[in-house]
């Protein structure tokens, strides 16, 4: 192999790299779930979550919106979805009626209920209050 052809590969597989950290969150949103739910609300001081269904159009259309607002802000709060099938108490707990609804919590106490598939500038508006 050539110097010009590991040049390229070299700084081929570079731009790989930074494309990658791009286009990819940091961080998914974790899953929350009847069983885990305490814990995440004991353990974290703001809690950020997405009441979401398989079927719900517009949870499809906003979680690449809540996907980027917990990449942007993993470092300072915790994002999960909860899927409100699988987890119909915690909905009916938090008086999920519509969906998608965030949920935003702060020492295990809501602050802000937001419901429809808000934009990011909405969503960190919100989160910006409390971080």
């Amino acid at each position: 192999m050539s110097e010009v052809d590991s040049l390229i590969k070299q700084i081929s597989s570079k731009l790989q790299e930074r494309a990658e950290k791009i286009t990819k969150p940091k961080e998914e949103p974790k899953t929350v779930n009847e069983q885990n739910f305490s814990d995440i609300i004991s353990k974290n001081k703001i809690v950020v979550l997405d009441f979401w269904a398989p079927w719900c159009a517009p949870c499809h259309l906003y979680e690449p919106t809540f996907n980027r607002v917990a990449s942007k802000y993993s470092n300072t709060a915790f994002f999960g979805r909860i899927n409100v099938d699988e987890n119909q108490k915690l909905a009916d707990q938090y008086g999920v009626l519509n969906i998608p609804t965030t949920l935003i919590i702060v020492n295990g106490e809501v602050k802000e209920t937001l419901v429809g598939a808000i934009d990011a500038n909405t969503l960190e508006s919100a989160l910006g209050k409390y971080i």
